[in-house]
């Protein structure tokens, strides 16, 4: 028997994406329904024309609609970019009786401690990641049924912006929808596109947008997190200012001929476009593509920097995968390899039940939300009680920490 249906809203620079899925038995996320809409009403993730929003957000929930015949009155928001915060909090519980064994009750209380601990007043905690654990000041993987005096435990927690959920509520609320929940979008692409393999290892996330990219680092828990202030969107400038095109017309010819490297030996082969000043202008493919890498060379720049500042450079074992709209480029694997110096590849969305079209790595942010909302509201097959507080503590301890 399969979960209940959950709705999840991907709003993003480009587009408006709403998926409607289930987690089935086999663990496989199954896409019921979706629907998607242009949006031009967000600058690098915030909210610049709320009516706008609002009609993207209302179109693509009406495509979902009438592609599943569901009514859909809620959903979880994913949140990315600008306004999303990290800071590691820390604290130390002592132990009754230094006879007895660490009980769950001892860790639910180190665990409610630290969830004490108040982010800026313009904040909202979204996610708390337990990072290391220590009893008598010894780091342990799992303190439970070992004997000590003091038990500390460190905690990640990640918050957003009060005012950038409140304008994104509002928009939604406008569509018609409610926001019953955010969720942090690195945290549902790596649902999607990580084993835990890689996880343990070592390996950074990189979520190629549109307005931003973000980038998440995983060693086992998620460690580190940094949104990259660039973008496709930039990529697309670029093309209309080198080629006096309008935007739009320079979106397509991205989409179209959009490559990092050389085209092969289709690169000579020409392309016809019109300037605003209604001249008709032909370049080669391989002209194309010298203006498009020399952004995504930059962005890739400033992603081996924040990696390098992170101290996690070199303990990416598992090394770097790519997703988002922007890992549809050709050739951005080989440019990423080159730039990063680790191995790279193209996350696409994993044990999903999706149509053909929704398999690529634009998609991953939506489905990966839909597989954590649904494993966090206890869907079949993937149960994680045996990673949870069982005692009187469970239920809030539920709703301040994700044991991810």
């Amino acid at each position: 028997m399969a979960g209940s249906p959950v709705v999840v809203l991907d709003v993003g620079a480009s587009k408006v994406l709403c998926l409607v899925g289930e987690v089935q038995n086999n663990s496989q996320v199954k896409i019921l329904g979706l629907g998607q809409s242009p949006c031009t009403g967000l600058r690098r993730s915030a909210v610049i024309d709320m009516p706008q929003v609002a009609e993207s957000i209302h179109a693509a929930l009406t495509e979902a609609e009438r592609s599943t015949g569901l009514k859909i009155a809620g959903a979880y928001l994913g949140m990315a970019g600008e306004g999303i915060n990290i800071q590691t909090n820390y604290s130390t519980v002592g132990i009754s009786g230094a006879s007895n064994p660490i009980s769950e009750e001892d860790r639910d209380r180190a665990l409610l401690a630290v969830a004490q601990e108040q982010v800026a007043e313009d904040q909202m905690v979204m996610h708390r990641f337990v990072q290391s654990y220590a009893v008598d000041g010894e780091p342990v993987q799992n303190p439970l049924w070992l004997h000590g005096n003091r038990l500390s435990i460190e905690v990640l927690t990640v918050s957003v912006a009060e005012h950038l959920c409140t304008a994104f509520r509002h928009a939604a609320s406008k569509a018609g929808v409610e926001i019953v929940g955010v969720v942090l979008e690195s945290v549902g692409v790596a649902h999607a596109t990580l084993s835990q393999d890689e996880r343990d290892m070592g390996v950074a996330l990189l979520d190629l947008g549109a307005g931003t990219c973000d980038l998440a680092v995983f060693l086992g828990p998620m460690r580190h997190l940094e949104e990259i202030p660039l973008g496709g969107d930039d990529i697309t400038r670029d093309l209309s200012v080198v080629l006096s095109i309008p935007i739009r017309e320079a979106e397509k010819l991205k989409c179209r001929f959009g490559s990092v490297g050389c085209p092969g030996e289709d690169g000579d082969e020409t392309v016809t476009y019109h300037t605003t000043a209604g001249r008709t202008c032909t370049l080669t493919k391989q002209q194309v593509s010298a203006v498009i890498e020399a952004r995504q060379r930059e962005i890739f720049e400033y992603v081996r920097q924040a990696l390098i500042n992170s101290s996690y450079n070199n303990r990416l074992a598992a090394g770097i995968v790519l997703t988002g709209g922007g890992a549809l480029l050709d050739q951005v694997a080989p440019l990423a390899e080159e730039v990063l110096g680790h191995q790279v590849r193209i996350g696409v969305p994993q044990n999903a039940i999706a149509p053909t079209e929704v398999s690529d790595p634009s998609y991953a942010t939506a489905i990966g939300l839909l597989r954590f909302v649904a494993n966090e509201h206890g869907a079949p097959g993937e149960s994680h009680e045996a990673d949870r507080p069982r005692n009187g503590f469970a239920h809030a301890l539920g709703k301040l920490f994700n044991f991810f």
